[in-house]
């Protein structure tokens, strides 16, 4: 009995410590879906955020984020160079929500970690 004691009582330790010591979990990276008031203040709080328009360079003209960067969602594959490391929190948007749900996926399968989708670009200004 003292020995299955020990042997609880070690392996109850170890996880304690794991935890305590913040060993990175094994589960993949996942987009957060967030408000526009939310987008502006990662933004604001971060000097490594990315404000990610992932729509046409029409579009881009006619309306967008200041301080943003456009990348069309079916480019993004091909120039993730452009993005700076993949822990800076990016936050990706578009005119609807569905290239901007397409970039993020793209995104986290390439290793990033702090992906956002605002989905909507008039949630900035909301």
């Amino acid at each position: 009995m003292r020995i299955l004691y020990r042997a609880v009582l070690t392996v109850l330790l170890l996880q304690i410590a794991a935890l305590s010591f913040g060993c990175e979990s094994d589960e993949p990276a996942q987009v957060k879906v967030i408000s526009g008031k939310e987008a502006r203040e990662i933004d604001a709080a971060s000097s490594k955020a990315v404000l990610l328009d992932v729509r046409t360079q029409e579009e881009f003209d006619n309306t967008n984020i200041p301080g943003s960067i456009l990348i069309p969602y079916d480019e993004l594959e091909s120039r993730l160079s452009e993005l700076p490391d993949k822990t800076a929190e990016i936050i990706i948007f578009c005119r609807a929500g569905r290239r901007s749900a397409i970039a993020a996926d793209i995104l986290i399968s390439n290793g990033y970690k702090k992906v956002y989708d605002m989905q909507i670009i008039e949630h900035w200004w909301q």
